[in-house]
């Protein structure tokens, strides 16, 4: 038993040893001990984490420090260390792990016995890789500092205030202070080429007023009264060759115990910017071909004005739209339209300079005036007057005198409206009053306005109507001029409401086409047109019957699915069926148009272009088309033997059309007289009111046997 006990010194001894090791695990330092020979002997816990102790012992440095930055010349320093017996402290060191540097701080401290001998060497290793990444973050970090601001191409400099201003003084006296105390401690080159220098150097104890134009003066200013902190201060200045130049510049103070000790700044060059944004906001506001007030600079321009406007003071809105501008275009090309509306701006202006304006183009063939102080409303229509009198003169293009005509809608302010929206959109509604019953000028009245009340009131009824059969189709003839026989019909769509009557088409046809009520009622006008071209078939009669399509019928989808089975539930022969659309239609969306037109086109159902010469497409995209006839607007053939050049349009029209391969309907046929002149220009066929006013498919049958057209 006693070999099993220790003595009470072999105990403490042991304890000792113990809390020795205790403490060498709680310290946060990896701590290797090694005998006078550079062997390991001992290690603490995180010493024991980096190399297990038991591989470690008796293992040099580096063994145990694989990667180390230089570890043959560290074990020197170890044994240099451990011969000397002279310590080294805070050694900055590295190693490599995985291709990511660690830092340390090493100590080397050499332990001696009672005589002072050197036993060996204890090594601290301190873990300080996120400080020293620090340090050489703000070391790095300074030095791009540094040459930003030396490379900088904007002025950056640094004033020094002797004897340092209170903030507290008032602010007179703060400025006073800062123009005599401030003077220039540091600068870039190109702060000292803002002054007239080449080098820092040069200008280095100038005072702050002589660093400065006269223009800054406001700028410094702004800057004591803000606590000196002054944000992109724009000034401008005469340079010497005579151009204005504009400058922006940012100072911060730096307030040390309520007193101003220095502050930085930058100044910038921005003359080109400012030019620049100048002629951005031109453009923006600036029509690119004529150099009018675009649409939004008449908004602005409306705005300030209905702003500034006095309690007395009547204004007026104009929108202009050109009437046969198109006809420019197609028979001169664009470019000698483009001259034209060159001329309209100087013309219209010309005619306005006794008053209050401003003429601006909207877009295409639209243009507005804005007249800001008139003295009634009697005298807006006199000048909308005048300007169609101005626009009616013949402009030169091209080595030609070309007349056009226009369109006037008026809205008058405060009277009728005293807001932008309002005012454009009474215009708006005037003029294309104006246009469809060829008024040349039309002020605004509320029964223009597609949007009244009842109006709407008939949105909530059209579903019913269609569900509920309250519409009903009439059938107009189209003949062939030459055989002078009925070849087929158009089937136009009627609505006799129940409690208002009946209702014309121009009424509520353009309100189903602003909603999704066009393709329940585009359904409906088809397979009744189908069924009764049907119904003729059977009596022996090879009629074709036309419907017309909306723009929406062209965008989605469904159409040519519906009809396809429309066809075949009847058994119509697909050309017996024709489909005619209008150039504004096509050309909402040409392409998805233009797919939809040749997937009908392969049902072998026809397809022709109704109104032309109304619309806005070109000759390109109508090449394009898989059209089979082309239908001139009644506009043009009602008046053809009166007017030349509507009959110039129409003999035009029927070339082009045959040119293309197409036959030509002229619509608006109203005397034999017509009959025989559209025969001279060889038009193949003929729709209107001389031949028969469109009636139900009943009376079409009574008609068919008393006609002289079969």
């Amino acid at each position: 038993m006693g070999s099993m006990l220790m003595s009470d010194s072999g105990v403490d001894k042991q304890h000792g040893k113990t809390e020795l090791q205790q403490l060498l695990d709680s310290m946060r330092s990896v701590i290797w001990y090694m005998d006078r020979w550079g062997l390991v002997q001992h290690g603490n816990q995180l010493a024991s984490e980096w190399l297990p102790l038991d591989q470690a012992l008796g293992k040099t440095f580096m063994e145990v420090a694989p990667g180390w930055d230089d570890v043959a010349e560290r074990h020197r320093e170890v044994m240099q260390v451990i011969r000397s017996g002279q310590e080294t402290l805070n050694s900055l060191e590295s190693r490599v792990e995985a291709d990511r540097r660690y830092w340390y701080r090493v100590d080397k401290i050499p332990t001696k016995n009672a005589q002072g001998v050197v036993t060996g060497v204890l090594l601290v290793i301190n873990d300080v890789t996120e400080s020293v990444a620090k340090e050489l973050a703000l070391e790095e970090s300074e030095a791009r500092y540094r040459a930003f601001i030396v490379n900088s191409s904007e002025a950056m400099y640094r004033f020094d205030v002797i004897p340092p201003i209170d903030v507290h003084s008032s602010a007179e006296q703060q400025l006073l202070q800062l123009l005599e105390r401030a003077t220039l401690a540091e600068c870039n080159h190109a702060a000292a080429r803002l002054l007239g220098s080449s080098s820092p150097d040069q200008i280095l104890g100038y005072p702050l007023k002589a660093c400065m134009p006269p223009t800054a003066a406001e700028g410094i200013k702004q800057f004591a009264i803000s606590g000196y902190r002054l944000q992109d201060f724009e000034i401008d200045h005469i340079a010497e060759h005579g151009d204005k130049v504009f400058f922006q510049f940012s100072l911060m103070g730096i307030v040390d115990a309520g007193k101003l000790q220095r502050f930085w700044g930058t100044t910038r060059d921005v003359t080109e910017k400012k030019r620049y944004m100048e002629r951005l906001e031109y453009q923006a506001t600036h029509d690119s071909l004529t150099l009018l007030p675009n649409r939004n600079k008449l908004y602005q321009e409306l705005e300030t004005a209905l702003l500034n406007r006095k309690p007395d003071q009547k204004m007026a809105l104009m929108l202009l739209d050109l009437d046969r501008f198109k006809e420019i275009n197609d028979t001169l090309g664009h470019q000698a339209g483009d001259k034209l509306l060159k001329q309209i701006g100087p013309r219209l202006e010309m005619e306005l300079s006794e008053f209050p304006s401003t003429v601006a183009r909207l877009g295409g063939d639209e243009f507005a005036i804005l007249l800001t102080r008139i003295r009634n409303n009697q005298q807006a229509v006199v000048i909308g007057h005048r300007v169609l009198d101005a626009i009616r003169n013949p402009f030169e293009v091209e080595g030609l005198h070309t007349e056009i005509s226009v369109s006037v809608g008026v809205a008058m302010c405060p009277d009728q409206a005293d807001d932008v929206s309002t005012l454009m959109r009474y215009a708006d509604i005037a003029m294309y009053h104006a246009k469809s019953e060829r008024k040349g000028v039309s002020v605004y009245r509320p029964d223009f306005d597609p949007h009244t009340p009842k109006r709407l009131a008939l949105m909530s009824d059209l579903g019913r109507a269609i569900r509920e059969d309250q519409l009903q189709l009439y059938f107009q003839p189209k003949v062939d001029i030459t055989d002078r026989k009925v070849y087929g019909f158009e089937a136009l769509l009627r609505w006799n409401h129940p409690e208002m009557g009946f209702i014309p088409p121009n009424e509520f046809i353009p309100l189903v086409e602003m909603t999704e009520l066009i393709h329940p009622m585009t359904l409906w006008v088809l397979e009744n047109a189908i069924q009764q071209a049907k119904r003729w078939q059977l009596q022996g009669h090879e009629f074709s019957v036309a419907a017309n399509l909306s723009a929406q019928n062209l965008l989605g989808d469904f159409l040519v699915e519906r009809l396809e089975g429309l066809l075949r539930k009847y058994e119509l022969p697909a050309e017996l069926l024709e489909l005619e659309i209008t150039e504004s239609t096509i050309m909402i969306d040409p392409e998805r148009a233009l797919r939809t037109l040749k997937a009908i086109d392969e049902l072998g159902v026809t397809l022709a272009i109704d109104d032309f010469g109304t619309g806005y497409s070109s000759l390109a995209y109508l090449k394009r088309l898989p059209v089979r006839t082309l239908k001139i607007d009644g506009s043009f053939v009602t008046k053809m033997l009166a007017d030349e050049q509507d009959e110039i349009i129409v003999h035009s029209t029927i070339n082009l059309a045959h040119n293309l391969g197409l036959k030509v309907v002229a619509e608006g046929v109203e005397d034999e007289l017509v009959i025989a002149r559209l025969l001279s220009h060889e038009c193949d066929q003929a729709q209107g009111y001389f031949i028969a006013r469109p009636q139900p498919a009943a009376e079409v049958d009574a008609w068919l046997e008393d006609t002289e057209w079969i």
